[in-house]
């Protein structure tokens, strides 16, 4: 994909929401070279980190959004700042994921088949494709923590997954082109950390409506839209 001024920066949910429905797990055998494959136990039981996506288009100015998650069990909390919107909320428990706008008091069900944990594999899903045909090249630390450097021939995207207990989950990922530069990186990694579970609840009085489309609903992060 080649990077433009028109691109827009998509918060990766996957690698907010990823952690959060936690789809990593590194299942290789040791001494193996492919790039892992992710499940919830690449995840500690709690966390909380902060997603950074940033886009810098050659000529033009960058962009970036930033993404506060907090993750418990299966249980998941993303905030980020919509354009239009404001500050808005994803939090995905037993009942379903909702998309939460706090100044208008409305969250939107999304329609997941599966519920919480669907939508979350399927916001990861794009971190696993890049992850498919990618290499290890090397080590690095990075936001504190010991990752492995992948590089994926085809696209050019650089990823560092971690290797620590509680986040083995991409740290940062990076694809350069002659369009510009697009990075995500992970910051302020807690694991193992006390998150209440009214975190991960709609507040009281909150009007709940049904969507009638697609997955995905407005401005969804990772899903493409």
């Amino acid at each position: 994909m080649i990077l433009n001024a028109r691109s827009r920066v998509r918060p990766a949910a996957a690698a907010a929401v990823l952690m959060a429905a936690g789809i990593l797990q590194a299942s290789l055998p040791a001494g193996a070279q492919q790039a892992p494959r992710f499940s919830r136990s690449s995840l500690a039981q709690t966390a909380s980190f902060v997603v950074t996506n940033t886009l810098t288009p050659k000529g033009g100015s960058k962009v970036s959004q930033v993404m506060r998650v907090e993750v418990k069990g299966n249980k998941a909390r993303v905030e980020y700042n919509n354009p239009q919107l404001g500050g808005v909320t994803y939090l995905a428990n037993e009942k379903g994921v909702f998309f939460y706008v706090p100044a208008n008091k409305v969250a939107q069900r999304q329609r997941f088949e599966g519920g919480a944990d669907a939508a979350l594999q399927l916001a990861f899903r794009q971190v696993n494709q890049q992850l498919q045909g990618a290499k290890k090249v090397g080590t690095a630390r990075v936001s504190g923590q010991p990752t492995d450097i992948y590089k994926d021939p085809k696209s050019g995207a650089t990823i560092y997954v971690g290797r620590a207990a509680g986040f083995r989950l991409p740290v940062k990922t990076e694809l350069k082109n002659e369009g510009g530069t697009r990075t995500l990186l992970v910051t302020n990694i807690k694991t193992n950390v006390a998150l209440a579970d009214a975190r991960f609840t709609l507040p009281a009085g909150v009007q709940i409506i049904e969507s009638t489309g697609a997955a995905g609903g407005p401005g969804m992060p990772g899903m493409g839209r």
